[in-house]
């Protein structure tokens, strides 16, 4: 077995939460529930905004009798505003540019195709990714004109601004996605199907996704900061970073680096030392703050 340090935890190891914009654009049957979580989750003077075509009064109306009580929302505030997600001139009149978030939902109004539904995300997404980059500072706008390569450049340079994740619901419609990494996406269909595969393998399972997804209790993923378990240029490998984790109750999974596109989960060579940057990030699995 390799000897793992135990090393010390920085002094500054609370997470604050901060007060989250999001924006959702699109209508989905169970938006009652979607609520309900963001509302546990966020922190007090939240805000959700719904973009949409459902008029306000009907909205109101599907979200009580979903089960949603509007007057025990404690942690976020609902901001209506109605119009076409596909129609630009609507989305202009958002303050895109102020959302920590958005998310655009496959619109029920077109679940019955899925091709159809994907088609009006990815509208969506390339509508709201181009008023993002017209929307750049003169300065950010002049540096972009200097490295233009494509219109594909600059929105990859727009989504380094603000996060998009796209709800898409046809397995094609990702390479798409994958190729041009102008977005985050959820494939829902697909996360149904293998969760309800691994509860008909072995029904142990459904007690880890209970408690990996409930609303306000149990454990959950997390995405934290590397400043709470090392300092700058610090050289560990990761199974003392998994030790270091121990201390604040959690179990480390993976890691993104600063450089790196993607995240590595469960790496291989846990035992080989690397220097970390207080840029990099840890996929952990930890208490609910």
């Amino acid at each position: 077995m390799p000897q793992v340090r135990r090393g010390i935890l920085p002094k500054d190891s609370v997470v604050p939460q901060s007060t989250e914009r999001i924006l959702f654009c699109g209508w989905r049957r169970d938006m009652e529930d979607i609520i309900m979580v963001l509302d546990a989750f966020l922190a007090p003077g939240s805000e959700l905004w719904m973009f949409n075509e459902v008029p306000e009064n009907d909205r109101k109306k599907k979200l009580i009798d979903g089960g949603l009580d509007l007057s025990r929302l404690a942690n976020i505030t609902l901001v209506n505003c109605e119009g076409n997600a596909v129609i630009r001139r609507h989305l202009e009149s958002l303050p895109l540019e102020s959302f920590d978030s958005i998310l655009v939902l496959a619109n029920e109004s077109a679940e019955d195709s899925a091709i159809q539904a994907d088609s009006r995300s990815l509208a969506t997404l390339l509508l709201i990714r181009d008023i993002q980059t017209k929307h750049l500072s003169y300065r950010e706008a002049m540096v972009t004109q200097a490295h233009r390569g494509s219109w594909i450049k600059e929105m990859q340079q727009a989504s380094d601004k603000s996060v998009i994740i796209i709800e898409i619901l046809d397995p094609r419609t990702k390479n798409l996605l994958s190729m041009s990494k102008i977005s985050d996406y959820v494939l829902s269909n697909e996360l149904v199907s293998m969760a309800l595969a691994m509860v008909a393998e072995d029904r142990r399972i459904n007690d880890v996704l209970e408690e990996l997804f409930a609303e306000k209790r149990g454990n959950d993923l997390q995405i934290r900061q590397a400043e709470l378990y090392l300092c700058e240029g610090e050289e560990l490998s990761f199974f003392e970073i998994i030790v270091r984790a121990r201390q604040r109750r959690e179990i480390v999974i993976g890691y993104r680096l600063a450089n790196a596109e993607r995240a590595v989960i469960n790496p291989p060579s846990k035992n080989e030392r690397t220097r970390w940057s207080l840029k990099d990030v840890f996929v952990v699995i930890g208490e609910k703050e």
